[in-house]
C-alpha cells in the first residue's frame, strides 16, 4: 500500500509562488556546491564533502523538501573513511 500512495502523490511544490522562488535559489546553491552529479535513470546522485557541516546542511535540506514537495524520495550515503556523502534525489522514490 505505501508503494500505492506515493505514486497518488501530486508532482508539485506546496510552497506559494514568492517562497517557492526564494526555495528554488536554495536549492539550485546548495546543489550547485555538490563535487560531481550524475543523472540516473529515475533521478540524480550528488556527490558532497564527507564533514559534518555537510551532513547537517543535507538532512535539513531533505526534511525541508519532504514537507514542501512530497513526492520526492532522498537517500544519503555516507562512504567510510570520512569519505563524501551521496545524495540521491529521486521523483516518486530514491
Amino acid at each position: 500500500m505505501p508503494d500505492q500512495k506515493r505514486n497518488e502523490l501530486p508532482i508539485a511544490c506546496s510552497l506559494p509562488g514568492l517562497e517557492q522562488a526564494r526555495r528554488r535559489e536554495t536549492v539550485a546553491d546548495i546543489l550547485g556546491q555538490a563535487r560531481r552529479m550524475e543523472e540516473l535513470a529515475d533521478g540524480y546522485t550528488f556527490d558532497f564533502p564527507g564533514s559534518a557541516e555537510w551532513a547537517a546542511r543535507l538532512t535539513e535540506f531533505i526534511v525541508f523538501e519532504r514537507t514542501c514537495c512530497p513526492f520526492f524520495g532522498f537517500e544519503m550515503v555516507f562512504k567510510p573513511g570520512g569519505g563524501p556523502i551521496l545524495l540521491k534525489v529521486g521523483d516518486r522514490g530514491a
